[in-house]
């Protein structure tokens, strides 16, 4: 037998490392962990299984045009020749499993049954199209519904300036507000989700003109057009 595969070669490397109080600590570990590990894994397969139906009901919804379903299936047999979509295909897959919700998991299967119909113009993933996956699968349910009400904050005052302070957008005030974002729950909330969506490139950041509190303001990219199209498209905007 391999010695590496015999347990007690094993067994006795692990002794030369874990003297008997360790082991014993270990054992009280594993004891009282296992009754929960096989609950807490239907709970995670079940959770999975969700976001996976959702996925697969955004994909449906999107691709079930009878007028275009011969396209689609013409599209879909072109790029399964195609390694890099595939690739692309599965890891997007993954993500909608692995997604914060299920109604991120909804928009990415709408995202990739569109990308399949030719509604964008690419034969493998763009920038473009891991940008806004990998902020899908980061965003939850509030995440979604803070970035709609920051984008119509920018919509409805699109005339005035560019750029916005956290405080300014969480009060829709058009004043300089300057206050402490960390003094609140919900303010800390509104600010860990702006953030957030500056991390995801979703928004950007520029010099704010007010230095004590808030350091930097808040604008749009053209990320966060792409993102807030997706989701009208998707009904996600209400």
């Amino acid at each position: 037998m391999n010695k590496l595969l015999d347990y007690a070669s094993l067994n006795s490397m692990l002794d030369e490392y874990i003297n008997k109080t360790d082991r014993d600590m270990i054992k009280e570990l594993i004891s009282e962990v296992t009754p929960y590990i096989k609950p807490m894994t239907l709970i995670w397969d079940y959770s999975q299984k969700i976001r996976y139906g959702a996925f697969i009901k955004g994909y449906e919804y999107k691709k079930d045009n009878p007028r275009s379903l011969n396209k689609f299936q013409e599209k879909m047999d072109k790029l399964t020749k195609n390694e890099k979509f595939m690739e692309f295909l599965f890891q997007t897959v993954s993500d909608a499993i692995n997604a914060r919700s299920s109604k991120s998991s909804f928009i990415l299967g709408m995202y990739t049954a569109e990308i399949i119909k030719g509604e964008k113009e690419i034969e493998e993933p763009s920038y473009e199209n891991l940008l806004i996956i990998n902020a899908l699968k980061s965003l939850n349910d509030w995440d979604i519904k803070h970035f709609n009400n920051i984008y119509s904050f920018f919509d409805e005052h699109k005339g005035y300036t560019n750029s916005f302070c956290s405080s300014q957008i969480f009060y829709r005030s058009k004043t300089d507000l300057d206050l402490d974002m960390s003094s609140s729950p919900e303010r800390a909330e509104f600010k860990a989700v702006i953030d957030k969506l500056i991390n995801l490139q979703i928004l950007s950041t520029s010099n704010a003109m007010a230095q004590d509190y808030e350091p930097y303001s808040v604008a749009l990219t053209y990320y966060s057009h792409v993102l807030h199209d997706l989701l009208k498209r998707c009904n996600q905007t209400v």
